[in-house]
């Protein structure tokens, strides 16, 4: 089994598909494997792919599908995550969440409501 089959079988069909693998540029590749290897059973503070449900505040708080909250740690952070806006699918990891494409990212801190 590959890294890509381990991953199309965590994720499910419909999510890797929507990755559009073959279209993403080495470097995004390595960017989201990189988030399943730190730890997959940690939570979103480790690292997960999730789509975006909501942008709230101009961009301060981002609400992921997965229901975890993100605050922009800056507003150029902010200004980048009102740019993606809902449905943006991201990958979050270390306190930087990444947009896969175009490939862009933000620093952030999980809110805990």
């Amino acid at each position: 089994m590959t890294q890509n089959d381990a991953l199309a079988a965590y994720l499910g069909p419909e999510l890797f598909e929507r990755l559009e693998w073959h279209r993403l540029t080495p470097q995004q590749r390595d960017a989201i494997l990189s988030v399943f290897r730190v730890g997959l059973g940690a939570g979103a503070q480790s690292g997960a792919v999730s789509t975006i449900d909501a942008v709230l505040a101009d961009g301060k708080v981002l609400i992921c599908e997965d229901g975890s909250h993100w605050q922009a740690c800056e507003r150029d952070d902010a200004e980048l995550i009102e740019d993606w806006g809902a449905g943006a699918l991201v990958a979050i990891h270390r306190q930087l969440v990444y947009r896969l494409d175009p490939y862009q990212a933000a620093e952030v801190e999980l809110l805990r409501l």
